[in-house]
This record gives structure tokens, C-alpha cells and sequence, in this order.
């Protein structure tokens, strides 16, 4: 008949109608419907929305957000944040702070050219064994006045000093020919050159 019915028929149309129906169907179309829905899906969509959605997810997101988030996270982030936290850590931190770099030791002063005669190699045939082997040790308050003072008293010429805290004495001082390497200070610190291992600086008594 050319005429529509009606009456509701009781078995599915093998022909689609473009006419919506006003009564909802309980079978789910397997055809997605053009016009969107009011009411949420308990089926999970697997393609992404171009709406933001209003209430916020149980699933963690895997691609970051634009915008801050105004709840703190409870699982620490796997990379590094390129600004600076305005508040303190709880967590210690991974990588210890570097120490500070010391302050570098001042180098003796060259002493006076009337008293320092310069820088002698000694061996262990010692080149000043006036007065001991040492003449004079003092591993605290050693200085090149002590030593000179103490050699002159004894009768000698030439004081040297060696390795900061020994005192040598003796009318000769360059057996062993000159050497360098004398700057260290001294132990009792009056800023002198006094000898290094096997070198002696000589002075004037």
C-alpha cells in the first residue's frame, strides 16, 4: 500500500527510515548517531572528545596539560622542573651540594734580597751540617729569625731553612749546587720562604 500505516509493526523494516522515531530503541545501533547525547555512556569512547569535560578523571592523563594544576600530585614526577618551587622540598634531595671552595693559601713573600741568598740543594751528605742534623726542629712555631738567631749564636755564617720547620746551619751551603722549588712558608708563619723536601732556602745569619 502507498499509504503509511498507523499502526506500529511488529517486525524490523528491512528498509532504513529517515524519519526519527520518537519511541527510543533497546537495541543499540551500530551506527553512530549524528546528533550527541545528553546523557553520559557507561561505555567507555575510544576517540578522544574536542570538549573539555567538567568533571575530572579517575585515569591519569598521559599527555601534559597547558595549564598548572591547583591539587599537588602524590607521585613524585620522573624529570626534573625547569622553574624554580617558591616552597621547600619535603624529600631530601639526590645530589649533594657542592663545598664550598677554600680560599687559596697565600704564597710566602720573597724575603729581603740583604738576608736571602737563594735556593741550594741538599742530599744525604748534608750540605749544612754545622750544629746538628738538624741545628734546630721545631715543627710548631719554626720561622727564619728562630733558625737565623739560633745559627748565629752557634758561630755560623748561613742559616737554611728545609721542609718549613727544620733549621741548618753552617759556613758553606752549596756543595750540592743551587736548586729551586723553596717557596714554601713557614710553619710558625712569618711569611718567608723556608725550603721543601731536599732543598734548602739559605740565608745571612
Amino acid at each position: 500500500s502507498e499509504v503509511p500505516s498507523v499502526v506500529p509493526s511488529t517486525s524490523p523494516s528491512e528498509v532504513p527510515s529517515f524519519v526519527p522515531s520518537m519511541i527510543p530503541s533497546f537495541v543499540p545501533s551500530t551506527l553512530p548517531s549524528m546528533i550527541p547525547s545528553f546523557v553520559p555512556s557507561e561505555t567507555p569512547s575510544f576517540v578522544p572528545s574536542f570538549v573539555p569535560s567538567e568533571t575530572p578523571s579517575d585515569v591519569p592523563s598521559y599527555v601534559p596539560s597547558d595549564s598548572p594544576s591547583d591539587n599537588p600530585s602524590s607521585v613524585p614526577s620522573a624529570s626534573p622542573s625547569k622553574s624554580p618551587t617558591s616552597s621547600p622540598s619535603k624529600s631530601p634531595t639526590r645530589f649533594p651540594t657542592p663545598p664550598p671552595t677554600p680560599p687559596p693559601t697565600p704564597s710566602p713573600t720573597p724575603p729581603p734580597t740583604s738576608l736571602y741568598i737563594g735556593c741550594y740543594i741538599d742530599a744525604a751528605n748534608r750540605a749544612m751540617p754545622g750544629g746538628g742534623s738538624p741545628a734546630l726542629n721545631d715543627v710548631n712555631f719554626m720561622t727564619v729569625n728562630t733558625c737565623r738567631t739560633h745559627c748565629r749564636n752557634l758561630g755560623f755564617a748561613y742559616a737554611g731553612m728545609q721542609v718549613r720547620h727544620e733549621c741548618w746551619c753552617d759556613n758553606s751551603y752549596d756543595s750540592h749546587g743551587a736548586g729551586s722549588g723553596c717557596q714554601l712558608g713557614c710553619v710558625g708563619g712569618d711569611n718567608n720562604y723556608c725550603g721543601s723536601d731536599w732543598r734548602l732556602s739559605v740565608y745571612h745569619t
